[in-house]
């Protein structure tokens, strides 16, 4: 089945997307994109900063225009699926079909990938972008095929043969900032910390999951020697929680990260 795009509200078949865009990626959970209003005012000041360009979307007709792409792309209306909102400089708006979420609404995923730590440069890291996305994609390539014992052309093969499945950006003082280019959390006994970062809806969430979770968090930098001294890190995208198991060696728990992903899960 060929998949369908919109393109300013127009349905037209899927080409590749090249060029670089803005985006926010929405979860949607029975047809009702969760905190649409959010990832809009976010999207608006990105591309208010970035492109120079106004963009002030009405919420009922948008919500609208995301449930007619996934009836067009067959996504069952029960459970959640995934929709990217990308904004391109010329100021059209695609809305494109992701996957079949295989949970219902945010949660911990069962996957628990181990990562690599690497140093890797992004225009303009402030903003989602998918110049940002290709960035951390290259990042990846590198690290699991870092060894050099086979030159795989699948990246997916030679994650699952080294491990690696996720990679964590470090800056070229050490300092790491985000996870697959989503918000990053550790966990020190019952304390949550996480470095910088702007702001993003996933972020938000995070924090109000932590508070109600009744534990304490902590904005600081965190140094790539210091991960080896946590119990736990995990980070935060448009699925939920995803906790690592394991980082340049160093093996990780998940007991705290599930305290948080349950009470995640009943905030919206």
């Amino acid at each position: 089945m060929e998949r369908i795009l919109l393109r300013n509200g127009i349905p037209e078949p899927m080409p590749r997307i090249e060029g670089t865009y803005l985006y926010q990626t929405l979860h949607v959970r029975g047809r009702r994109p969760l905190w649409l209003d959010r990832h809009t005012e976010l999207l608006a000041r990105n591309i208010q900063e970035l492109f120079g360009l106004r963009w002030a979307p009405d919420l009922r007709r948008l919500e609208a225009q995301i449930a007619t792409l996934l009836d067009a792309n067959r996504h069952p209306v029960a459970g959640s699926s995934f929709v990217r909102m990308a904004f391109t400089p010329a100021g059209d708006l695609l809305l494109i079909p992701g996957a079949v979420s295989l949970y219902d609404g945010y949660t911990l995923r069962s996957l628990r990938p181990a990562a690599a730590v690497v140093n890797y440069g992004v225009p303009y890291p402030e903003y989602p972008t998918s110049a940002r996305e290709a960035a951390c994609m290259l990042a990846l390539q590198a690290a699991v095929t870092a060894d050099n014992r086979a030159a795989e052309a699948d990246i997916e093969r030679a994650a699952v043969r080294t491990g690696v499945q996720a990679v964590i950006r470090c800056d070229g003082e050490g300092f790491v900032h985000v996870c697959d280019e989503a918000p990053l959390f550790a966990v020190k006994g019952k304390k949550v910390y996480t470095p910088p970062a702007p702001p993003s809806v996933e972020r938000e969430l995070a924090y109000r999951a932590v508070e109600a979770a009744r534990l304490p968090l902590l904005e600081l930098e965190i140094g790539r020697e210091q991960l080896a001294r946590f119990d736990e890190i995990f980070y935060v995208d448009h699925r939920g929680l995803t906790s690592l198991s394991a980082c340049e060696g160093q093996l990780y728990a998940a007991i705290i990260t599930e305290r948080i992903a349950r009470v995640l899960n009943k905030l919206y």
